[in-house]
């Protein structure tokens, strides 16, 4: 019998346990993928979802009209809740919404107060062209609302803490 193929008990265990640690890291960095594109989508939806209710609440007939309708004069760039100016009712509406978004997403490493105070809001009641600090920009002819976050989030294994750039942008709904 040749020394190459001969069987010895317990042979396969030491191939278990040179190969468990690998599997184990392997199993734990997929967890930790997955939870952190999913606390990303859940920001990210809340955002989304907070601009768009925003601009829901625009009086539609009186922008048909030419009367405004937005409660807004003027545009306002990268402003937040706490420097609105005159689009303060607007982004109040939009930050109420994130707010209430916020509350069960898991992930944020910080408070949701916190996280929705440092929120930019860019109101263009007139269209025009988000420029986010990303670059990449939202171009509209009807009115605009965009906003961006860089939110402090940690994952569910805890191999550190992350701030993806969030993104999101709505406008008018246009009838066909």
């Amino acid at each position: 019998m040749s020394v190459l193929h001969a069987k010895t008990r317990g042979q396969s265990a030491v191939l278990i346990a040179f190969a468990l640690p690998f599997l184990i890291a392997f199993v734990l960095m997929v967890v930790e993928i997955s939870e952190r594109w999913l606390e990303v989508s859940m920001v990210e939806d809340a955002l989304q979802q907070a601009t768009r209710s925003a601009v829901q609440s625009f009086d539609y007939a009186a922008l048909a009209r030419g009367a405004g309708g937005m409660g807004v004069s003027a545009s306002c760039v990268g402003v937040t809740a706490g420097s609105a100016g005159a689009c303060r009712a607007v982004i109040t509406v939009a930050d109420r919404f994130l707010r209430t978004n916020l509350t069960g997403v898991r992930g944020l490493g910080e408070p949701i107060s916190n996280l929705a105070d440092r929120v930019r809001w860019t109101v263009l009641p007139n269209g025009g062209t988000c420029q986010y600090s990303a670059g990449v920009p939202r171009i509209e002819v009807t009115p605009l609302i965009c906003a961006e976050v860089r939110p402090q989030m940690r994952g569910l294994v805890g191999w550190g803490d992350f701030a993806p750039l969030i993104l999101a942008a709505d406008t008018l709904d246009t009838t066909q």
